[in-house]
């Protein structure tokens, strides 16, 4: 009976090996199907991928201009913050925001009750010391005075005037004027607020005129020659195609940006543009006269050489040229290619 069992147990070990054995290969060929099927599948993706065949183009002749848009400001001609020379209290105001001014037009008056007493002081003063000044010509004239007496009056006389037109000017200064024809911006101050010196008292712009201000780098300089007309457009669309000239480019660059500074001027006469709005430039800041032209997608680079699969008797071949900058897709031809030359497109 042992016997029997001991041999059953080996039966049964027998058939769970050979079962393990069969799953094994199963296993080894599932594998082996599923890696052919992989490598099929790569080769057709690889097929698919091949480069399409080079596409021929032919050299033609063009013109390029490289064109650059440069962001312009409009600014007033003139600005101003027009401020009191002296302390005092606003007592009467003669303007208010929008109103167009002349040149010495009366702005602002401060209280010049205390300047008005010490002009009327010096104008007796100044009376008092001319006549003494007239008395002592008089004696002079028939020897009745000294030298030193007919000095001493006249140099009291010429301390009078000098303090009269002093304390006169004082009283103007109380009176703040226009210092250029042009608008109010703004008054910023009303009746009865004090007020200290070279405080501002009105803002003034001048329209007449406007300056386009722009900035450009030391490689652009070229495109800005002095009496340019410059095609400006506004971002709000004010005003269609403006044209101001160029007056004035900057000696030396910014030190921070390292960028020169461009100042136009644009007729404003009606005042219809308001200062300190947008616009753009668009400016040719490099020319090529017409020559041969190749597509950028012909060209590849291998660090400072262009290189190009040019048609060649013997067949497509690698050929160094020398191109100038991409321009719209588009490179102009310096050497090594000609009108006409058949390059290919890889």
């Amino acid at each position: 009976m042992a016997m029997f069992h001991r041999r059953t147990k080996r039966a049964v070990l027998g058939f769970l090996a050979l079962g393990l054995l069969v799953a094994g290969v199963l296993a080894g060929m599932n594998r082996y199907i599923d890696a052919q099927r992989e490598r099929r599948r790569s080769e057709v993706e690889r097929k698919e991928l091949l480069a399409p065949p080079p596409v021929p183009v032919i050299i033609e002749s063009a013109a390029l201009e490289r064109m650059r848009k440069f962001t312009a400001t409009l600014e007033p001609w003139m600005s101003a913050g027009v401020p009191a020379e002296v302390a005092g209290r606003v007592v009467e105001a003669f303007v208010e925001a929008g109103d167009r001014v002349a040149l010495g037009k009366i702005l602002i008056k401060l209280d010049a009750s205390r300047a008005q007493i010490l002009l009327d002081a010096a104008s007796l003063r100044m009376s008092e010391t001319e006549r003494l000044l007239k008395e002592a010509e008089r004696l002079r004239d028939v020897k009745a005075i000294s030298a030193t007496a007919y000095e001493s009056a006249l140099s009291e006389a010429r301390i009078a005037r000098a303090v009269f037109a002093e304390a006169r000017d004082t009283v103007q200064r109380h009176t703040v004027k226009a210092p250029f024809d042009g608008t109010v911006n703004a008054r910023l101050v009303d009746v009865g607020d004090a007020v200290n010196v070279n405080e501002p008292v009105v803002d003034m712009v001048d329209l007449n005129k406007l300056r386009a201000e722009l900035f450009v780098s030391e490689n652009d300089l070229s495109a800005f020659p002095l009496g340019t007309k410059l095609p400006l457009r506004l971002a709000s669309g004010l005003g269609g195609k403006l044209e101001p000239v160029v007056r004035f480019v900057s000696r030396s660059a910014d030190p921070a940006t390292r960028l020169f500074k461009v100042e136009a001027v644009l007729e404003n006469a009606e005042s219809s543009l308001p200062g300190g709005i947008q616009g753009s430039v668009d400016v040719t800041v490099q020319e090529f006269s017409p020559g041969p032209v190749i597509p950028a997608v012909a060209v590849r680079f291998a660090g400072a050489d262009a290189i190009v699969i040019k048609d060649m008797p013997e067949g497509p071949l690698p050929v160094k040229i020398k191109v100038g900058p991409e321009i719209r897709g588009k490179f102009p031809v310096l050497e090594g290619l000609q009108p006409g030359d058949k390059v290919y497109i890889q």
